[in-house]
């Protein structure tokens, strides 16, 4: 009996596999990763892969060319193998002129890495049923970075028969890890003077091809390991250069003088943080490939551009001498940071901190301007202020009230053409609280349907990072939209809110779970007047769904000339899962139905 049940797992298994290969353009028949730390603290990584091609686009377009980016001055690049197995059996050895060096993309316009290298390996003898073999080795030199560590989503863009992660460390070392999304916990041997963990997968399907899967993919199973100590000891060893130090020459404090407004702090704020952000080249490399090191202060300014590092020490410093209390800051998703150990690969983004006198603290980019504190859009993610004096000192992000609320009173007039008032509450995220103090007219582009005339039309009733409050004088220049004898004109949105998303359509089914970016509440009240002589066509609407994530509701009611419309959409919990999406996606759908976003009207005869 158990016989019989083991080879029909075994055949259930077989035709879950065949089912999951027909449909993709390849199969990772053995995928090999391999790290070392070495007693002089230098590190390796071997990466072994046996790729099977199974269609056309898997050799002209995903699988033609491998990417190997390195950086010469600290790592030494080794092909150990390069070779084809055609679909017939030959074996064709990878030829020299198939490898050839080239700048990383992310480099380009770069002055100071323009060292770093890319090596493309173009396969050869590919075909429908040809495998791929390559083995690589990158030597890292101790010092580069501040221990072994690395953060592996466990899945690929196809199909992974066998897959092996393994960390080899000193004997006497101890090695922090995590796996999430699994319970597959690593064997651990001692073989001579070193300890070898190893991960052992089988039957990995290939990554979803959806949307909103989340910006860490919480779903998706993730190892993560390292060998520094915590996150503490990682900021210690990155401020220890001289950038940090956070000291200007004469010409930077000049310059800093005379940006400097002692009446306007914001603007002052927000003048020093378009000079470095804006009128400065960001390159886009990220800092790891150079170890996170950083030119000194005076470089940086006198090349006019630097990577996202050197941007947030020289705005923190700039700030710093135009009287504000201001440092770098990491940003690392609350899920990834392990306390136990430190791990710069799981970093998600570098901001600067500012204390203000008036507004508390805002956080600010260092590549583009932000209408708002940037807290407000790191919903569950640590701040990590990169400051040498006062040590380790993370900062949680767990904003919750993002919200606008929006009641209108609005004519069309004999000319079908809107006027009227918005009052506008708005809250968090969807508050663009810098962009107001800079240029109020700057609620021109949040609100749709070109409602706004002039900036004059915008009366800012209060305003801090926390909420805004302003009034919308209407003006509109655009009539109503006459088609078959029916006229239609679009209620009008917040751009910052749901509309940022950019959820037009959502499939009918879904594997991973549908991953909203943060908590959000709108609500629009309209009360809306036609002509004398028309009559409303929308009829009398009441709808409410609820999901486990939130609600929508959507009321409209008709009475002669008027038209009454709430609508509202609340979003608490930011993760759907696959069992709760279809009354999610119901809920959503409600929300997008053009037909109740409409104000359709007619003549009355």
């Amino acid at each position: 009996m158990k016989h019989i049940i083991l080879i029909l797992a075994t055949l259930f298994i077989s035709a879950t596999a065949s089912a999951q290969y027909e449909a993709a353009d390849a199969v990772f028949e053995k995928l090999i990763r391999e790290y070392t730390y070495e007693n002089d603290g230098s590190t390796s990584f071997r990466e072994y892969k046996q790729l099977k091609l199974l269609t056309h686009q898997s050799f002209n377009r995903y699988y033609g060319e491998t990417f190997i980016v390195y950086n010469p001055d600290f790592q030494k690049l080794k092909i150990n193998d390069a070779y084809t197995i055609m679909a017939n059996g030959r074996k064709v050895v990878t030829p020299e002129n198939a490898f050839n060096e080239v700048l990383p993309r992310s480099a380009s316009r770069s002055a100071t890495a323009n060292h770093l290298r890319e090596m493309v390996v173009t396969h050869t003898a590919t075909e429908l049923g040809a495998t791929i073999y390559l083995d690589y080795t990158i030597i890292t030199s101790k010092d580069f970075l501040p221990g072994l560590m690395e953060s592996i989503i466990i899945q690929e863009s196809s199909p992974v028969e066998n897959m092996e992660i393994i960390v080899k460390v000193p004997a006497d070392m101890e090695l922090s890890h995590r796996m999430t999304g699994l319970r597959t916990a690593p064997e651990i041997l001692l073989v001579g003077n070193q300890k070898v963990y190893s991960w052992k997968f089988s039957g990995l399907p290939a990554s979803p091809k959806e949307s909103f899967r989340g910006k860490t993919l919480p779903a998706a199973p993730r190892l993560t390991f390292s060998t520094a100590s915590n996150t503490e000891a990682l900021v210690k060893w990155i401020t220890r250069q001289s950038a940090f130090d956070f000291k200007l020459n004469e010409q930077m404090k000049a310059f800093v003088e005379k940006i400097k407004n002692p009446s306007d702090e914001i603007k002052t704020l927000l003048d020093i943080q378009k000079a470095v952000a804006i009128d400065m080249f960001t390159e886009q490399y990220e800092p790891i490939l150079t170890g996170f090191s950083t030119r000194n202060l005076s470089e940086i300014m006198a090349s006019n551009g630097g990577n996202k590092l050197e941007k947030s020490v020289l705005l923190a410093a700039l700030l710093q001498e135009a009287g504000f209390k201001a440092f770098p800051v990491f940003v690392f998703p609350e899920s990834l940071l392990d306390p136990h150990a430190g791990n710069l690969k799981v970093i998600d983004d570098m901001l600067v901190m500012t204390e203000t006198k008036g507004f508390g603290t805002i956080y600010l980019s260092v590549v583009s301007t932000n209408p708002q504190c940037l807290s407000y859009s790191h919903h569950e993610d640590i701040f990590v202020p990169l400051d040498k004096n006062s040590g380790y000192e993370p900062i949680n992000q767990n904003n919750t009230k993002n919200t606008i609320n929006l009641s209108a009173k609005i004519t069309l007039d004999g000319d079908l053409k809107p006027s009227g008032q918005i009052n506008l509450e708005l809250d968090g995220i969807a508050n663009p609280f810098l962009s107001l103090q800079e240029d109020k007219g700057s609620m021109k582009s949040q609100l749709s349907g070109g409602l706004i005339k002039a900036g004059e039309d915008i009366t800012v009733v209060n305003s801090n990072v926390a909420k805004s409050e302003i009034t919308i004088k209407i003006t509109g220049d655009k009539a109503a939209e006459e088609h078959l004898g029916y006229y239609r004109w679009m209620l009008p949105v917040i751009k910052s809110g749901f509309d940022r998303w950019h959820i037009n359509y959502l499939e009918n089914e879904r594997i991973d779970p549908f991953v909203i970016p943060y908590p959000l509440s709108e609500k629009y009240t309209f009360s809306i007047e036609i002509p004398e002589g028309y009559i409303f066509a929308n009829l009398q609407y009441n709808n409410r769904i609820r999901s486990s994530a939130g609600a929508v509701s959507i009321e409209i009611k008709p009475k002669n000339n008027k038209l009454e419309i709430t609508r509202e959409i609340s979003i608490s919990k930011t993760t759907v899962s696959p069992a709760d999406y279809e009354i999610f996606r119901e809920m959503i759908n409600l929300w997008l139905d053009k037909n109740l976003q409409t104000v359709v009207f007619r003549t009355a005869n």
